[in-house]
Order: C-alpha cells, then sequence, then structure tokens
C-alpha cells in the first residue's frame, strides 16, 4: 500500500504544471483590408400596419365620451359625478362600486386613505368596453335629467 502512494507521488511530480506548460502563441487576426467602398442598400421602413379590428362591443360604441377625472375622487364626489352604483361591494383593504349603462359594466376600485380619513377611487375597470369610454358613458347617464 506503501508502495502505491509513493509510485503515486512520483507520478504527479512527472506532470508539468500548467504554469510549466509551454506558451502556446495566441491566434492571430486575419489581415483586414483597408476601408473599401462597398455599396450601401437602402432599405425602406415596412408600411405602417392595418388599424387593429375593432371588437363587437367597440364597434357599436360612439367614438367618444367625455373624459372624467376620476381616480382621487372621494366616495362623495364620485357619487356625484356617477351616480349611485348597481352594486356595492366590501374587498378589504377596499370596496368596489360597479355601474351597468348599455352593455358597459364599470368597476369603481375605492381604497382607505388614512391621510385624508376616507374612501378614494383608486383605480377603474370596465368589461370588453374601452374603460374611459364607459367611464364616461356612465358620468353621461349621472348627468340626464330624469
Amino acid at each position: 500500500m506503501l508502495a502505491l502512494a509513493v509510485t503515486g507521488c512520483a507520478t504527479l511530480g512527472e506532470q508539468p504544471w500548467p504554469w510549466q506548460l509551454p506558451s502556446e502563441a495566441p491566434p492571430t487576426k486575419p489581415a483586414v483590408a483597408g476601408p473599401q467602398s462597398v455599396p450601401r442598400r437602402v432599405v425602406e421602413p415596412p408600411p405602417p400596419r392595418p388599424a387593429k379590428p375593432k371588437s363587437p362591443v367597440e364597434a357599436a360604441l360612439p367614438d367618444k365620451a367625455p373624459p372624467v377625472a376620476l381616480v382621487g375622487m372621494s366616495e362623495e364626489e364620485t357619487a356625484a359625478a356617477l351616480g349611485r352604483p348597481a352594486d356595492e361591494a366590501e374587498q378589504p383593504p377596499g370596496k368596489v362600486w360597479t355601474y351597468e349603462v348599455d352593455g358597459c359594466r364599470l368597476a369603481v376600485h375605492l381604497f382607505l386613505d388614512m391621510d385624508r380619513g376616507g374612501f378614494y377611487a383608486l383605480d377603474y375597470t370596465a368589461g370588453e368596453a374601452p374603460k374611459d369610454w364607459c367611464l364616461g358613458r356612465v358620468a353621461q347617464e349621472a348627468r340626464r335629467p330624469r
């Protein structure tokens, strides 16, 4: 066994260490000729893409509804701008008011603002209809005389 260990050490000493290996010359880069006049090809930009087709819901909607700056409104301001919601749901840490007008379902997300001491609109979503159009439509409906 001792002979094996000694033989192993002797074999180890015979191999060159990495810093003892003959150095290889670094690969040379191929010679590059000087600048040549290469004709440049002008590339035309691609044609504009056709407009995305509207969904059936969007196609049925009028072009624009008046904008409403809803985010940041208090509960009272939201109710004044949009009327009372069709549904109110507690969804801690906030609540969601849902409005439905002409196939437009608008959900207003209200969250508690501790500094101002009340619930304020943080975001709003709509189903398939564009959310800003839907918001404007709900606001129009709230202003309509009854």
